[in-house]
């Protein structure tokens, strides 16, 4: 694993709203003798955000800001001649004892390759997967266990793994060079409807030619109901996730 991947998930994971509105609100907390009227601002605003970053409603229109690509469709699949399937990777889970304790896919990652294997059965379009060893260099690379699992589970075979890259940037960057050997240039690209943004960015910019294929979105046309208004900690998680994302395309605008 690499020092800098580390730091990284370090201050992201302090950055986000629980880790961040804990400090802000111990913080507020140390003060009240000293500063109590600062102290005071300080907790009422980490309580204020971690109420309205818990309500499923801010999770709807949140994520519209970031889910600007819709689910594709037959039509456009057929327009835009694809000639290869790319998955993304998303975390692998410890070892499982139900799996007789293997490495196996997180949820995030086997959202991908379901949706990936159907999408290969509808098109016949060879598969990429593409995902490294990110915080464990002992463990198998994402692609190596994503390959697995489409080959066993969805008897779906993998033409290529891509087993370099540690985050988004790099799965574009690895993956464009296994497929300019092979003289591919357009591409369907499989990812979280979230993550599909900063995704085609990256793609994009290694000059792939890519159509979104997005999974399991946060936003939609769901109705409102009393629900939304009530806190929970799913939403918080999905909250999570949301400000996660647009923090990751500020600083790829930086650093790529």
């Amino acid at each position: 694993m690499g020092m800098d991947i580390f730091i990284i998930y370090v201050i992201k994971t302090l950055l986000l709203p629980l880790s961040s509105l804990l400090v802000i609100g111990i913080s507020g907390l140390y003060l009240l003798d000293q500063h109590r009227g600062f102290a005071m601002a300080l907790i009422s605003f980490s309580l204020l955000m971690l109420l309205l970053f818990s309500l499923p409603l801010v999770t709807k229109y949140l994520a519209a800001t970031q889910e600007i690509y819709p689910s594709i469709n037959n039509k456009a699949l057929e327009n835009f001649s694809a000639q290869a399937i790319v998955i993304l990777g998303g975390g692998l889970r410890d070892p499982a004892r139900e799996y007789a304790q293997k490495i196996t896919l997180k949820d995030n990652t086997l959202v991908r390759v379901r949706y990936g294997a159907i999408l290969a059965k509808q098109t016949h379009l060879p598969l990429l997967v593409s995902g490294g060893m990110v915080l464990d260099s002992k463990l198998p690379s994402e692609a190596k266990v994503m390959s697995d699992v489409l080959n066993d589970e969805f008897h779906q075979t993998v033409r290529w793994q891509e087993h370099r890259s540690r985050n988004t940037a790099e799965n574009a960057r690895y993956t464009q060079k296994i497929l300019h050997k092979e003289g591919i240039q357009r591409i369907v690209l499989v990812t979280h409807a979230l993550h599909m943004r900063r995704a085609v960015e990256q793609f994009e910019q290694q000059g792939l030619q890519v159509l979104a294929a997005p999974t399991e979105f946060l936003s939609g046309p769901g109705k409102i109901d009393v629900f939304c208004f009530l806190p929970s900690a799913k939403a918080l998680e999905k909250n999570s996730l949301i400000i996660h994302e647009i923090m990751g395309r500020a600083w790829y605008k930086l650093r790529y």
